[in-house]
């Protein structure tokens, strides 16, 4: 299913993608970003694994587990790629939706907190805000990609 993920979110960024080699963006899109960043996540079995997951929620289980990750990108899920954020340790989703693949980027809690702050939103990268949009142009400050 990774190979089913990567392909989908290389054709949602493949529109952009023509606009911005040129630009000297750092990245076409949200789904380019999580492609150029991101990391690989899998559940094991004692994951905690929900239908439906607000932003909120997993960014407070990575808050109150210890090595925690709040990590936002993009799962597979009936047959496509859907945004998605979890709570993981290491590389393993500890909390989140149920998904057959999780591509993500783990990001550093300052960084959510100045964006959430600026954006009103629970989301970091997958909110959609327009505010983001320097994220995409100049790549992510320094220290918000946790390894």
């Amino acid at each position: 299913m990774h190979d089913q993920l990567t392909a989908a979110l290389r054709a949602l960024e493949a529109p952009f993608r023509t606009l911005v080699d040129d630009s000297g963006w750092a990245h076409a899109s949200m789904e380019g970003l999580v492609l150029d960043l991101g990391r690989w996540f899998a559940p094991t079995a004692t994951t905690r694994l929900t239908p439906q997951l607000t932003f909120s929620v997993a960014a407070s289980e990575a808050a109150r587990i210890t090595g925690g990750l709040y990590v936002e990108g993009y799962v597979w899920v009936d047959g496509h790629a859907e945004p998605a954020a979890w709570c993981g340790v290491g590389d393993q989703v500890v909390y989140g939706p149920e998904a057959g693949a999780y591509l993500g980027v783990p990001l550093a809690p300052h960084f959510c907190r100045r964006i959430q702050q600026r954006n009103g939103t629970a989301a970091v990268l997958m909110s959609k805000h327009p505010k983001l949009l320097p994220l995409l142009k100049d790549g992510l400050p320094r220290g918000a990609v946790l390894s």
